[in-house]
């Protein structure tokens, strides 16, 4: 179990957390994903210094506070909703503990708007989907979903949306990695992500992957366009 939840957070770049977290949304053509990763409006909170009110809720499976949700509209992407927890009585009364349930706290920092543009936001952003696919060889397992979202995003409008498979998602990694190791940066990420690599390698691998490997396989988290 220790070896598959490794592949699956570098896979999808997020920290590690004892519980998992509660995940941002993302809605696109009418369906809901869950959003991946780095979230954006984080960082327009930090920099407009949103404060969560004070009956939100931290809890172990949401240390983030805010959950939330964007919408790719017209190829730009938005906030469209801000939630956090709060507690509410118990369906089974006041003798048991309170139940937690979502509320949207959207209007507290944007009065009379329904969405807000995150053009400051210029990412590729990958949302796997679908069915999660385990491979064991060698009392090692690996994971990877069936379907892959990509979204080259340029100061909140969408540049390039690709709908892949996991193979034509490597393949895509490949071309981008092979195009990162031209630049200045492919020899700052080398220094940047030895402790990663060592870290991950301790994981007990049937084979520990070089440096170029692990590049590689979190190359869409090194990169801010496509090639």
């Amino acid at each position: 179990m220790k070896n598959l939840l490794t592949f699956i957070l570098l896979i999808i770049g997020l920290k590690i957390f004892a519980t998992p977290q509660i995940p941002d949304i993302l809605i696109y053509n009418g369906k809901e994903y869950e959003w991946s990763g780095y979230s954006p409006a984080f960082k327009y909170f930090g920099l407009n210094n949103f404060q969560p009110p004070e009956e939100a809720v931290i809890t172990t499976g949401n240390y983030s506070v805010f959950i939330m949700t964007y919408e790719i509209v017209d190829k730009k992407l938005y906030l469209i909703d801000v939630e956090i927890e709060v507690e509410q009585e118990s369906e089974y009364g006041s003798d048991y503990p309170p139940d937690l349930v979502n509320k949207s706290i959207f209007e507290n920092y944007f009065p009379n708007q329904n969405r807000v543009l995150m053009d400051f936001y210029s990412n590729v952003q990958v949302i796997p989907y679908g069915e999660i696919i385990e491979v064991t060889k060698n009392d090692w397992t690996d994971i990877h979903w069936e379907d892959y979202l990509v979204f080259e995003i340029k100061n909140g409008t969408v540049i390039t949306e690709l709908d892949l498979k996991y193979k034509q998602l490597n393949r895509l990694k490949r071309k981008q990695f092979t195009a990162f190791k031209k630049t200045n940066e492919y020899q700052k990420a080398i220094e940047a992500e030895k402790e990663n690599l060592e870290s991950f390698n301790e994981w007990y691998r049937p084979k520990d992957f070089t440096i170029d490997e692990y590049l590689e396989s979190i190359i869409m988290r090194l990169i801010k366009q496509l090639k």
